[in-house]
């Protein structure tokens, strides 16, 4: 869908509907994980994993919800609709060279400041290929609609600028990620999120975004660990 016409359903002004959904979409899981339920439910480091999972699709399906019967929005407006054939091969495409990149800037910061492989790609590593696998498809769908789709359309409608929207899900979406990567986790996924925020900058579709992420934390967690 192009600009114009996502532009042409947007119905411009701050609700208490959106106020909401922004703090859903950038916080929701932050908010979340001070009630420390992955500590309480889980026993092991997969079963944390799994609540952490299971509250990332609670967050989505409510600010889906939200969307259709608050907001009275169809989910095109969040950028959830089929993506064009150019747009597969984008997304596709952004996911390999943004592992490229990512890999190559981890590589030479790791070489000049002596970093230690994070804990966090430790423990995953560990894990069993059915809990990966759905720690993969929790994470590439549920951060895009969170961290993409969402707040990047309801702040270019609120802004009239798409870039403070690409700016604010980039800042958040890194510093979200940050006590659990760390600085060494943190470089790539600086160049991760770069690519994901370009990638909807330019489509506006969730999917291709989605497409994207999996071919990157496919690699990374599938992938990677087996040569660390």
């Amino acid at each position: 869908m192009s600009t114009d016409t996502k532009q042409s359903r947007s119905r411009p002004g701050v609700s208490l509907a959106i106020i909401v959904g922004l703090v859903v979409a950038l916080f929701g899981s932050t908010l979340v994980g001070q009630l420390d339920l992955a500590e309480r439910l889980g026993t092991s480091a997969a079963e944390s994993l799994l609540v952490n999972s299971v509250t990332m699709w609670v967050l989505v399906g409510g600010l889906l919800a939200l969307v259709l019967y608050w907001e009275d929005r169809p989910l095109a407006s969040v950028g959830l609709e089929r993506p064009t054939r150019r747009q597969v091969i984008g997304g596709i495409g952004a996911g390999v060279v943004a592992l490229v990149l990512g890999l190559l800037a981890t590589g030479l910061a790791v070489a000049a400041l002596n970093l230690q492989q994070p804990e966090t790609l430790s423990t995953i590593s560990s894990l069993s290929l059915p809990v990966k696998l759905a720690i993969i498809g929790t994470a590439v769908v549920t951060e895009e609609v969170l961290w993409r789709g969402y707040p990047i359309e309801r702040l270019t409608e609120l802004t009239g600028s798409i870039w403070i929207g690409a700016a604010t899900s980039f800042v958040v979406f890194l510093a979200v990620h940050y006590p659990a990567w760390g600085l060494v986790g943190a470089i790539p996924q600086a160049v991760f999120a770069l690519a994901l925020v370009g990638v909807y900058v330019w489509s506006r579709n969730v999917i291709a975004c989605i497409l994207t992420h999996a071919v990157i934390n496919s690699v990374m967690i599938l992938v990677l660990p087996t040569f660390l």
